[in-house]
């Protein structure tokens, strides 16, 4: 459908009635307009007090949005391997390579294609699509790393913006479905509000109270973060642990102890256990874990949430002691010559911890060998 086109007096009209004291409301009803395009026109022409001059700024606007389309359509024709002339299929493949960094207006225009004939091969294919899942894929990683930038304040209207100072040709409703996929959400003026009202009907309460020797698995998952430095760097890493066979069930490294690196570890691990969630989960109290989001999270899976006193690392000893081990083991004793070989180092790790370390609580057993040994029980009595 196009978008409706309001001529200049109209404009004006609803803007000179608004500061003379109109409601929104009233403009709506008066001259069955939306509010949102109201709202637009109030904060577009606010520095303007002579609205005569609205005319010559929008004829301006309009003339420079006409310009930058047509230099991206000029972008799109010297990237393309084809013609506005050559058959659709071939058109429209030339066009794929290119969605997600240019608009599909433009990307349709320059080569005379029908949107919705665009928009059915790409929904048609995007499974297959690997290019479009490449896309997809860079596009949440940068989504995301604004996010931890910004310390988790910004919404998809601001990532928006930044992604196009970045270069990235997106759209909103994208971001937005990018990060309901990655699980974020801006941070709230209620935060605050929920915060301590959560804290006053769930008090932080201590209910593993150093009961680390569990029966079964994924009946008390504990976590804790630290970090690590690299050149001048810091990096924190997640670990959740299944207090049963000791074993690390997943683990993030990120470069922002946030809510979101214990909430992508928490999923991981759901996943990992193929969404078997455990009774118990137990932290120290580290802002992270005692967040709103995240202790909501627990509650829709309906785990008891467990927190160490404040002050008192034995709590959380066993996870304590892994940092511990792993540093000794791994971080002191190795020489990494870039990010990229300090993640892999780390991963073989915590392969080689889960894998072929055996541990004392485990009766010289890896932890993978323990678990493994509890499910022959298991099936050898069903």
């Amino acid at each position: 459908m196009n978008k409706k086109i309001y001529s200049i007096d109209i404009i004006k009209n609803n803007v000179l009635k608004y500061r003379a004291g109109y409601s929104v409301e009233n403009l709506m009803i008066e001259f069955n307009i939306p509010r949102s395009t109201i709202y637009y026109w109030i904060k577009e022409y606010k520095q303007i007090k002579n609205l005569d001059e609205i005319k010559y700024v929008s004829a301006y606007e309009n003339e420079k949005k006409k310009n930058l389309k047509l230099q991206q359509i000029n972008q799109v024709l010297k990237l393309v391997n084809c013609t506005i002339h050559s058959p659709l299929q071939i058109k429209l493949k030339e066009l794929e390579k290119l969605y997600g960094k240019f608009s599909v207006r433009v990307l349709c225009e320059a080569l005379d294609v029908s949107r919705g004939t665009f928009y059915n091969h790409i929904l048609r294919n995007k499974k297959e699509n690997t290019s479009y899942v490449k896309r997809r894929q860079v596009l949440s990683n940068e989504i995301l790393k604004i996010y931890e930038d910004s310390r988790g304040l910004f919404g998809s209207d601001k990532i928006l913006a930044v992604l196009k100072t970045k270069g990235f040709h997106t759209s909103k409703p994208l971001v937005r479905e990018l990060m309901k996929e990655l699980g974020i959400r801006s941070f709230r003026s209620t935060a605050k509000r929920d915060h301590s009202l959560w804290n006053k009907l769930h008090p932080p309460k201590n209910h593993l109270q150093r009961n680390f020797d569990v029966e079964e698995p994924n009946q008390v998952w504990a976590s804790d973060c630290t970090r690590i430095s690299y050149n001048q760097q810091s990096y924190h890493i997640c670990v959740i642990m299944d207090l049963y066979s000791r074993k690390i069930i997943s683990y993030k490294i990120s470069q922002r102890a946030s809510t979101q690196l214990i909430t992508s570890t928490f999923n991981e691990a759901l996943n990992k256990r193929n969404c078997c969630a455990p009774k118990m989960f137990h932290s120290d109290r580290g802002c992270q874990y005692t967040s709103f989001a995240f202790r909501k999270l627990l509650l829709k899976h309906d785990i008891l949430q467990s927190f160490s006193q404040s002050g008192n690392p034995y709590d959380n000893g066993v996870v304590e002691s892994f940092f511990s081990t792993f540093k000794q083991e791994e971080i002191y004793r190795t020489f990494y010559l870039s990010v990229k070989q300090l993640k892999q180092r780390i991963g073989e790790y915590i392969d080689f911890y889960n894998q072929n370390r055996p541990h004392r609580s485990n009766n010289y057993k890896s932890p993978n060998q323990k678990e493994e040994a509890y499910y022959n029980k298991i099936n050898r009595e069903v």
